[in-house]
């Protein structure tokens, strides 16, 4: 039953994500959660990063981070307003050197290529 629930609650996510336009999709990813509050938050943090490792389930939010991940690497938040690039900014400089390996295994899941990093790394330091 539990997974029942889970496929259908997946189900209706994916379709309310690809209903957004893309300035409301990228509003939720960026603003609708303070990354204080998860990235000074090891047990919160843990529980998004288990959801981008496809390690267990999903709240709303984090579907919805992990869903813009490829995305937001490839075109360096490309599709961002001046708010959305400044706060992924923030949370890549606050996040990468208090967890590089975690960095490095996200890098690993969605840009296995290693085509972005360079984009994204000369983003942070601009």
């Amino acid at each position: 039953m539990k997974s029942l629930f889970c496929a259908l609650v997946s189900v209706a996510l994916f379709v309310a994500v690809k209903g957004m336009t893309t300035d409301e999709f990228y509003s939720k990813v960026f603003e609708e959660v303070d990354p204080d509050f998860i990235l000074d938050n090891e047990r919160i943090l843990r529980s998004y990063l288990n959801c981008f490792y496809s390690e267990s389930e999903c709240n709303s939010h984090a579907a919805v981070v992990k869903e813009s991940i490829p995305e937001v690497l490839s075109t360096v938040c490309g599709k961002c307003s001046d708010k959305q690039k400044s706060i992924f900014k923030y949370s890549l400089n606050k996040f990468i050197p208090a967890h590089p390996k975690d960095w490095d295994r996200i890098l690993s899941i969605y840009d296995p290529s290693g085509e972005a990093w360079p984009k994204v790394k000369a983003f942070m330091e601009s």
